[in-house]
């Protein structure tokens, strides 16, 4: 009888549900992928996206939404019902919580109402729909429940994953982290993608190749000030039309969205704090010394806050690689240049406070400071995947697949790091060959599909992401018959 079910579903359409996209890239991406490949798309669109704000929508369009109408009240906590989602390779829900750059501002009972609220909509239009396959996102609470439910209901779930060195690759990952890499298909034989790591490692060691980093935009000008002022008119006054609707929308904006006075206080805290970095003492070039690297993160952002939920604290991150390196070594933390204007001067002055801690100006050349260093730690991020192509010791506190080259090793039990940086600053570098091999394994999952922006995808990107969703079919229809005849659950109603 499974084996009669397997068949049946192989042989109907494959159905693919994505959650969290909005309307803009479903109808300029997604339907693209659709019609030139043969599976089904359906899409819940972002919470933030509104049924009644589309009156115009075709029923065929394939678009769902989370809420009909923005003033939809959201129901009581319930506690059951979300501690039931928390399950092996899910997020706890006070990691989801945290992880959302909006919902962690919101009062505790408010973020759990908000929770309840997904997960409840989610099992409804799962049920709904039938996905052969659920494809998320990293970013938000949502996506977090989206993952839990799917599992829950033993749907299938993965979401993209993006290469940056070099950049153009694709792959899935199949739980909330980018060490969940799944290969669903070989792109390339075994001696090809070998020639391709070393050649992509060529690249990189001549800097022809960097790893893509978003720079902060430099002052307008008094013109171009001038030239914003009517869109700034018309985003205030939207603001005071909306301010009224502020309780509905603090689930899915941030605070400054939807208030005037907090956005002036948010615009004037940023002005002072972009001030921060030159007030403080720092580095443009590397020391004589030795030293240990650390990079901060972007914040809030999930290859931290979801990726690395127990790192994201990163001040206290700091003061435990203080508290771990040998006095002999300086901890140089560098600020990150694209969020230079996160950071006040006593906060900044605050991780100097440590022992032996000096800071890196913001675009200070980072890769300088990691050909000069003598340990590089990560908690994500590029600079742990930059230091371990060129052979650097590295440590990774978070769960990366980094981990894969002979230099890197991952932190184990707090207690042991300095027991652990030890080791790895009297470790001899790793031959290239090895590396080679590393940077292949590295690489293995990733399909050529298109970068992380999606708003360039061109012709030859959508053919790669048909490509793509093929191979998933391929990889999902394989998985073995258990998954799809187990009986979902119906314990819990919408």
């Amino acid at each position: 009888m499974c084996s009669l079910n397997l068949m049946m579903n192989q042989a109907s359409t494959f159905h693919i549900v994505t959650v969290g996209w909005d309307r803009v890239l479903v109808e300029s991406l997604w339907k693209s992928i659709a019609m030139k490949g043969e599976a089904r798309f359906s899409h819940i669109l972002h919470p933030s996206c509104i049924r009644g704000e589309f009156p115009n929508l075709p029923p065929e369009s394939g678009m769902y939404f989370f809420r009909d109408h923005l003033r939809h009240r959201m129901p009581d906590p319930d506690i059951q019902f979300l501690a039931s989602l928390e399950q092996e390779d899910v997020p706890t829900i006070h990691n989801m919580i945290l992880g959302d750059r909006i919902v962690s501002k919101l009062s505790y009972s408010d973020a759990l109402s908000y929770a309840t609220f997904l997960g409840q909509r989610l099992f409804s239009l799962f049920r709904q729909l039938k996905p052969s396959v659920v494809i998320g996102g990293f970013d938000a609470i949502h996506s977090g429940l989206a993952l839990a439910v799917a599992k829950r209901m033993n749907i299938p779930w993965y979401a993209l994953h993006f290469s940056v060195i070099p950049s153009g690759l694709t792959c899935f990952c199949d739980r909330m982290s980018p060490a969940a890499r799944v290969r669903i298909r070989r792109s390339m034989s075994p001696s090809n993608l070998r020639s391709f790591a070393e050649n992509s490692l060529s690249d990189f060691e001549k800097k022809s190749i960097q790893a893509p980093a978003y720079i902060a935009p430099k002052p307008l000008s008094l013109i171009e000030h001038v030239a914003k002022l009517p869109r700034r008119a018309s985003s205030l006054a939207h603001k005071i039309r909306r301010s009224r609707d502020r309780e509905f929308l603090q689930f899915t904006e941030m605070r400054a969205g939807h208030s005037v006075l907090a956005a002036l206080s948010h615009f004037h805290r940023i002005a002072l704090a972009r001030k921060a970095p030159s007030k403080v003492v720092a580095l443009e070039v590397p020391p004589e010394g030795p030293y240990v690297l650390f990079g901060l993160h972007f914040q809030p952002e999930s290859s931290i806050d979801v990726w690395a939920p127990y790192f994201s604290n990163q001040m206290w991150v700091i003061e435990l690689l203080a508290r771990s390196i040998p006095p002999a070594h300086k901890l140089l933390v560098k600020i990150h240049k694209s969020d230079a204007a996160n950071y006040t001067v006593a906060q900044l002055e605050r991780m100097r406070s440590f022992p032996g801690v000096e800071l890196i100006r913001p675009f200070a050349d980072t890769r300088r400071f990691i050909e000069r260093a003598d340990l590089i730690i990560a908690i994500q991020g590029t600079i742990g995947l930059e230091a371990a192509l060129l052979g650097k010791p590295v440590i990774m506190l978070g769960d990366s697949p980094v981990a894969v080259f002979p230099s890197a090793s991952r932190i184990g039990e707090i207690v042991e790091l300095p027991g652990l940086i030890r080791k790895k600053l009297g470790e001899s570098p790793p031959g290239r060959d090895q590396i080679i091999e590393a940077y292949a394994e590295y690489l293995a999952p990733f399909i050529p599909a298109s970068h992380n922006d999606w708003t360039k995808v061109d012709v030859e990107e959508i053919g790669g992401y048909v490509k793509l969703f093929d191979a998933l079919r391929e990889h999902v229809n394989a998985r073995p018959t258990l998954t799809f005849c187990k009986t979902r659950d119906t314990s819990f109603h919408a």
